[in-house]
C-alpha cells in the first residue's frame, strides 16, 4: 500500500507539472502574440499613416491607453506634470487646493484643501468635475486633470462641478496661489487637557512632524488626544506606518501587502514603544475624504482597539503602487498589491473604476473580521467609524455665502470696524442678524437660481397677452416666499452661519490655524469626541465590543 500510495504521488508530481508547464507555455506564447501584435500596429501607424506621427507621442499614446484599461491609480507620469509629487517632496505647489480621485468614470473632488481658494469658494467633498475650463474631464486621467488645474499663481481656471444637492451645473472660477502643504495644520488644546492634531497629509516629515506636536501637547499632561484625519486623502505609505508606530507596541503587525509577484507580498511591523501611555484615551476623525494612508493609520488603531474611529464612513483606497523609471522624465505608476489591515480587511472598495479589462482584482469575501479585543468589522472597503457622527449639514443659501466669499468680504469688514480684536473669538448669536442686516445694505445678499429665473419670467410671455398682469402679480408672490425662505434658512442655520462668521473673522486675525481652531467650537464630530474621551466607561464599552 506504502508503495502503491508513494507510486501516486509521483505520478501526481509529474502530472501537476506538466499541466503548469503547459499553462505556462499557453501565457507565454499569448503574451509574445500580444506584443508582436502591439509592435506591428505601432510600427505600421508610423511607416503608413496618412499624417506624419511623433514616435514619442504615439508611444506615450499607447502606454496611456492601456493604463486607462487597469485602475485609475496607475498612470503614466511626467515629472514635470506630478502636483503629487511636489506636494511631497517640496511642501508647495501652484494650484487651486483640491485633492482629486476617480470613482467610475467621474473625476471627484476627494477633498479640499483648508484655507485654499478652493475651500473659501465653497467647493466641497463628493463634488464632480465635470469641465475643466474648456477640457470635459470623462476620459482625463487625475494626473493630466492635476496638470490642467495646477498652474502659475496669480493665473485662472475655471471648474465646472455637478453636485449631487445640485441641479444645475456649478461654476468656480479660481485664481491659483501657491499650495503649500504642511503635514500638521494644526495642533493645539481644545480644552484644558484635551490635545489636537490636525494631520492634512501624510508626506516625507509626517511622523516626526506629529510626534512633535503630541510630545508638546504632553507638556499639558494631557487627559486625552484627538486626531483629525478628515479630508486627509493620504500620501506616502512609509509616512502611514511610521505615524502608526508612533501608537502601537513594538513587534505588532502594521499592515500586509498581496500581490500577485512575490516581491510585492510583505508585512511591516511596529518597530519602537509608544509615545504615549497605552491608557491615554485616543480619538481618531475621519469622514469620505479620509483616504489611503489615512485609512491605514485609523484602521490599524482600530485593529488593536487602542483608539475610538469617530466621523463617517472613510474613502476606501487599498491599493498600492509601485513607480518604475521608463525615461529620465517619465515613470510608470503601477498598481501591484492591496493593503491588508492587521485584521484581514481589506481598505478597497469594491466599486472602483467600470470598463476594467483585469477581473477580480478586489476578492472580497462577504466575511468579518476581529479586532484584538474581538470587535467585528465587515468587508467591503474603507473603515467603517465606531461612531457614526456627521457633520453640520450645509443649508442652500449657506452655500450661497460660501460661494460667493460673503463670510470672508464680511470678516474683513468686521476687523477693520473692531481694532484690538484677539484670539480665542467668540461671537453672540446676534451677530447672525447684523450679518443678515449687513448684506442688505451692502447689496451682497446672492440671488438663488429661482429668484433669477423670476427676474427674467416675464420674458416667456408678451406683455400685450391677457395672462401678463397675472404672471407679473404672480412672480411678485412668489418673490416674498423666497424671500420667507431666506429669512427661515437663516433662522434654521443660525449656528453654521455663525461658526462660519467665527471662523473666517479668525483666519482674518490669526491666519490658517486660528481658522481651524475657530472651525472646532461647533463641530458635532469634535464635540462628541471630547465627551466620549471623558467618559472613560463609554469608551471602553466601545472598544471592549460591550456596546449593543
Amino acid at each position: 500500500m506504502r508503495l502503491r500510495h508513494g507510486y501516486l504521488s509521483v505520478l501526481a508530481l509529474i502530472l501537476l507539472t506538466l499541466w503548469t508547464a503547459t499553462l505556462y507555455t499557453q501565457s507565454r506564447t499569448e503574451r509574445v502574440d500580444g506584443e508582436a501584435a502591439i509592435k506591428k500596429v505601432y510600427q505600421t501607424i508610423l511607416d503608413r499613416y496618412v499624417a506624419e506621427i511623433d514616435p514619442d507621442k504615439l508611444s506615450a499614446a499607447a502606454i496611456d491607453g492601456m493604463l486607462r484599461e487597469l485602475d485609475p491609480y496607475s498612470q503614466h507620469i511626467n515629472d514635470n506634470n506630478s502636483y503629487r509629487l511636489d506636494a511631497i517632496t517640496t511642501g508647495e505647489y501652484g494650484g487651486v487646493g483640491i485633492h482629486l480621485g476617480r470613482v467610475n468614470d467621474s473625476l471627484m473632488v476627494i477633498s479640499p484643501m483648508d484655507g485654499t481658494p478652493a475651500f473659501r469658494q465653497g467647493i466641497q467633498a463628493g463634488d464632480r468635475i465635470i469641465k475643466i475650463d474648456s477640457v470635459w474631464t470623462r476620459k482625463l486621467d487625475i494626473n493630466e486633470a492635476a496638470k490642467l488645474v495646477r498652474g502659475k499663481k496669480g493665473s485662472l481656471v475655471t471648474l465646472h462641478i455637478k453636485r449631487d444637492s445640485e441641479r444645475e451645473v456649478l461654476i468656480f472660477d479660481l485664481t491659483r496661489e501657491t499650495i503649500k502643504v504642511p503635514d500638521v495644520s494644526y495642533s493645539g488644546l481644545l480644552d484644558k487637557r484635551t490635545g489636537y492634531v490636525k494631520l492634512a497629509n501624510f508626506s516625507k516629515y509626517s511622523a516626526e512632524d506629529i510626534e512633535k506636536a503630541i510630545r508638546k501637547l504632553n507638556k499639558a499632561h494631557l487627559n486625552a488626544l484627538i486626531i483629525d484625519l478628515r479630508g486627509n486623502p493620504g500620501g506616502l505609505l512609509s509616512a502611514a506606518l511610521m505615524t502608526a508606530d508612533l501608537f502601537v507596541d513594538e513587534g505588532e503587525l502594521l499592515l500586509e501587502t498581496r500581490g500577485r509577484v512575490h516581491q510585492s507580498n510583505k508585512k511591516f511591523y511596529a518597530r519602537r514603544r509608544s509615545i504615549i501611555d497605552d491608557d491615554l484615551p485616543l480619538a481618531i476623525l475621519v469622514d469620505g475624504g479620509s483616504a489611503s494612508a489615512s485609512e491605514i493609520l485609523s484602521g490599524i488603531l482600530q485593529d488593536y482597539d487602542r483608539a475610538v474611529v469617530i466621523g463617517e464612513p472613510t474613502f476606501g483606497k487599498g491599493l498600492v503602487q509601485t513607480v518604475t523609471r521608463l525615461t529620465p522624465e517619465t515613470r510608470l505608476k503601477l498598481t501591484t498589491a492591496k493593503y491588508y489591515l492587521p485584521s484581514g480587511r481589506l481598505i478597497q472598495k469594491r466599486d472602483i473604476a467600470s470598463d476594467i479589462i483585469y477581473e477580480d482584482l478586489l476578492e472580497v469575501e462577504d466575511t468579518s473580521y476581529y479586532s484584538e479585543h474581538h470587535r467585528q468589522f465587515e468587508a467591503g472597503g474603507g473603515v467603517t467609524p465606531d461612531l457614526t457622527v456627521k457633520d453640520l449639514p450645509m443649508g442652500d443659501l449657506e452655500k450661497l455665502f460660501w460661494r460667493k466669499r460673503l463670510f470672508f468680504k464680511y470678516s474683513l469688514d468686521y476687523v477693520e470696524s473692531h481694532p484690538g480684536l484677539s484670539l480665542p473669538l467668540k461671537l453672540a448669536d446676534s451677530e447672525v442678524d447684523r450679518y443678515y442686516s449687513w448684506l442688505e445694505s451692502s447689496n451682497l445678499f446672492p440671488q438663488t437660481g429661482f429668484q433669477r429665473w423670476l427676474e427674467n419670467i416675464d420674458d416667456v410671455v408678451d406683455s400685450s397677452s391677457t395672462v401678463f398682469d397675472d404672471l407679473i402679480e404672480l412672480r411678485t408672490a412668489l418673490q416674498d416666499l423666497e424671500l420667507v425662505w431666506q429669512q427661515e434658512e437663516i433662522q434654521q442655520n443660525r449656528i453654521q452661519i455663525l461658526s462660519g462668521l467665527e471662523t473666517e473673522i479668525a483666519n482674518a486675525i490669526g491666519g490658517n490655524g486660528a481658522r481651524i481652531a475657530a472651525s472646532l467650537n461647533y463641530d458635532p464630530v469634535v464635540i462628541k469626541a471630547i465627551k466620549l474621551l471623558a467618559s472613560r466607561t463609554e469608551l471602553l464599552s466601545i472598544l471592549d465590543g460591550k456596546e449593543n
